[in-house]
């Protein structure tokens, strides 16, 4: 062949050979192609695996916040149903006339629950607990022990179980409190003694009519496979000192026409108070008839009525925004906290005319009273000046931050049993929280 023709071939030559070269790399094709689809395919396993990882810790985390609140609401209600009286129906405390030692009650939202569940069996505790499980409807039973679901909820969809008893001395550890009795007492909140204007924490044998029992609330709740366990420790409110019917926190003025006793109207079991007590000066007409087995009348320290005063204001149930006639509140089966800022009306005052009510009325300010057919049962604490004018009765005790000014017709009994109605409307306030599990 000649070159001619030799240049003639070569392209072909060259055509074929890249063709060739091709040919030789498919297999290189396919190698890629194949772990491309491997990555692929582990990309999207991983990418499986993260998203079913994250959709269970996305369920634990909403059953376990679920279980919390579940817990919140357990609590909540045990605190609702401590208000009140024994003889009221959604009363879940200590039925008992005297607070019991080894008082406990359950609240529950399934019949299925046992009492094996509860882990509260530590070596501190009496296990002569009397465990009520308290019905409030068909029938009101406070002291039944038989396991049936007793929450108010009206649908039991959220599900817990509570357990309540008294704090006692052995729950103390290293708290401090006053021991005024025995070992294991019950922890009281309150003032110590009649009289004493000191809250503190203390214990005693005796039922002190001026403190109430500190409750221990254990609340569990559940939702899916979640459990939350939370312990609070819950006091009431005590309300002002009782150290006289009344209480004036300067100066005392008593016209003619007027009553007021300091023995217990009905006889609680109560220890008698001063008829009146005040810090500066009385007056009294010579008319006046004071009467008490703890003296008439005694000069005493001043009370801080403010700090009571804005207590009562965060847990008012009722508002006042002005001056009232004909006025009526609450019941003998419904104590209210009737709360007005006078400070915000005409001279710092309201005036309530022919008014009767049951509970705590409590004002920021001044009070004026007018009219013929004004009763009130309970308790009437102003931290400014209070003005009897015109005629009526207290059942309970009154308490100004001032003078306290009668120039009408009053009587005005200390009665013990109405104190501790108008207070039994008092809410538990939590001073103890702790998260004893949560997954």
């Amino acid at each position: 062949m000649n070159l001619k023709q030799q240049s003639k071939a070569s392209p072909t030559r060259a055509k074929l050979s890249f063709v060739a070269q091709c040919r030789e790399e498919k297999g290189l094709v396919l190698i890629a192609a194949i772990v491309l689809m491997a990555i692929l395919a582990l990309v999207a396993t991983v990418a499986v695996i993260t998203t079913n990882t994250e959709i269970k810790i996305s369920s634990n985390y909403k059953t376990s916040i679920q279980a919390s609140y579940a817990a919140q609401a357990g609590y909540e209600e045990a605190r609702a149903r401590l208000r009140g009286l024994p003889f009221d129906d959604n009363y879940a405390g200590d039925p008992a006339v005297i607070p019991d030692s080894t008082w406990s009650a359950y609240i529950l939202t399934s019949d299925t629950w046992e009492f094996s569940t509860d882990p509260n069996d530590s070596n501190y505790l009496d296990p002569n607990y009397k465990n009520y499980i308290p019905l409030y409807d068909n029938p009101v039973n406070h002291t039944n022990t038989a396991t049936e679901t007793n929450t108010i909820q009206a649908t039991p969809d959220i599900s817990y179980w509570v357990k309540i008893r008294h704090k006692r001395e052995a729950d103390m550890l290293n708290e401090p409190y006053t021991d005024y009795g025995a070992t294991n007492d019950i922890i009281y909140y309150g003032y110590a003694a009649t009289g004493t204007s000191t809250v503190e924490q203390f214990t005693t044998d005796d039922d002190p009519f001026t403190a109430s029992p500190v409750e221990i609330i254990t609340s569990y709740g559940s939702s899916g496979t979640s459990l939350s366990v939370i312990e609070i420790q819950a006091r009431r409110f005590p309300g002002p000192p009782i150290v006289g019917t009344i209480y004036a926190g300067n100066d005392i003025y008593v016209e003619s026409g007027t009553t007021i006793t300091g023995n217990d109207y009905v006889g609680c079991a109560t220890d008698p108070v001063p008829a009146i007590a005040y810090v500066t000066n009385k007056y009294l007409h010579e008319t006046v008839m004071l009467t008490s087995d703890a003296g008439t009348s005694t000069k005493r320290t001043a009370l801080d009525l403010t700090t009571v005063v804005d207590e009562l204001e965060s847990i008012k149930t009722v508002i006042l925004t002005g001056n009232q006639t004909d006025y009526n509140v609450g019941s003998n089966s419904n104590y209210e906290v009737v709360y007005c800022d006078a400070t915000q009306l005409s001279d710092d005052k309201i005036t309530l005319t022919n008014i009767s009510g049951y509970g705590t009325l409590v004002v920021s300010g001044k009070i004026e009273f007018k009219g013929t057919s004004n009763w009130w049962y309970g308790l009437i604490i102003a931290s400014e000046k209070i003005e009897f004018d015109g005629d009526g009765t207290v059942y309970g005790a009154v308490l100004s931050g001032d003078d306290v000014y009668i120039p009408g017709t009053w009587e005005i009994y200390y009665d013990s049993c109405e104190i501790d109605k108008a207070k039994s409307s008092f809410p538990y306030a939590t001073f103890r929280w702790e998260d004893k599990k949560l997954n």
